[in-house]
């Protein structure tokens, strides 16, 4: 069984601010950090550090790439199906962070958006049924990314993230593993009143996991319901806490760990990340992870 992360490959630029800018508005930063993200990025160091093998497939452009793919390879990613585009830049981000921890994205797709059938049909044709393909919503042909892989058999985890309506406009049916924050499993339940177990009706052989920030994480599979609960830490910077959270929790149930255990190191894992600043930088290692549970 492989693990394939079809994903976005980010320069991250944040800025710590007192406050988000408001329209109109100009403020300084107190500094400023450039880093490498992209959920993709990040969820396949988080997988990687978790202990997983992960191969990482997308696009980086030329000139400003290289960074992005050294530090999936320094995390143990192996990044073989990774493209890189002439005239096209990466994708970037640019942040802003509070004293409090909250944070708000602009994303530019750059080479995310620039993902084509035919490397999508490449990639795809090295793996096999049962292999896992983890994405979320920040590539191009996410639809038929998803329709390739449910004709090979692979099991299929999405993180919806960020959510649009382009996401309702996808083969939901065909996914096994659903990763959704409180937002998104609102959009997706067509704001249910339970969105977990609405979801559960929807999409009945699919596990359902929903992150609720402070208030842990819930989780339905099988007609089961789980409930973890969160680590309290004091949070210093929350972007990539949910890619954290991600890996961790896939790279477990991908080497056969229970779901409540699985839940339960995902947890610890992202917040440990939470106190520390950046996205893949902050992601611990499973035995930091294990240390601190014990």
């Amino acid at each position: 069984m492989k693990l394939l992360n079809f994903g976005s490959l980010n320069l991250d630029y944040t800025y710590h601010v007192e406050h988000f800018v408001k329209p109109g508005e100009t403020e300084a930063s107190f500094s400023r950090m450039t880093a490498c993200g992209g959920k993709g990025l990040n969820q396949s160091v988080a997988l990687a550090k978790s202990g997983a093998h992960v191969y990482h497939a997308g696009a980086v452009g030329k000139q400003d790439g290289q960074i992005l793919l050294d530090t999936l390879q320094s995390a143990g990613v192996s990044t073989e199906f990774v493209r890189i585009l002439e005239d096209t830049p990466s994708g970037s981000a640019f942040i802003q962070v509070t004293p409090s921890g909250e944070n708000c994205i602009v994303l530019d797709g750059g080479a995310n958006q620039a993902i084509t059938r035919e490397h999508i049909d490449d990639v795809l044709s090295r793996f096999v049924r049962g292999d896992w393909l983890i994405l979320q919503n920040e590539i191009s042909e996410l639809p038929y990314l998803i329709e390739r892989a449910h004709d090979i058999g692979m099991i299929i985890a999405l993180n919806p993230s960020p959510m649009n309506e382009s996401v309702l406009k996808m083969p939901l049916g065909y996914v096994n593993l659903f990763l959704l924050n409180e937002d998104e499993a609102a959009v997706l339940s067509d704001y249910a009143k339970d969105p977990l177990s609405d979801l559960a009706k929807r999409y009945p052989n699919a596990m359902i996991v929903i992150t609720l920030g402070s208030k842990g994480s819930v989780a339905i599979h099988k007609g089961r319901t789980y409930s973890q609960e969160s680590y309290p830490v004091e949070a210093v910077d929350t972007v990539g806490a949910g890619d954290t959270f991600t890996g961790f929790l896939i790279g477990s149930l991908a080497d056969g760990v229970p779901v409540q255990d699985a839940l339960r190191l995902a947890s610890k894992a992202a917040s440990i990340s939470v106190t520390r600043k950046g996205a893949s930088s902050s992601v611990p290692e499973m035995k930091e992870v294990l240390a601190s549970l014990s």
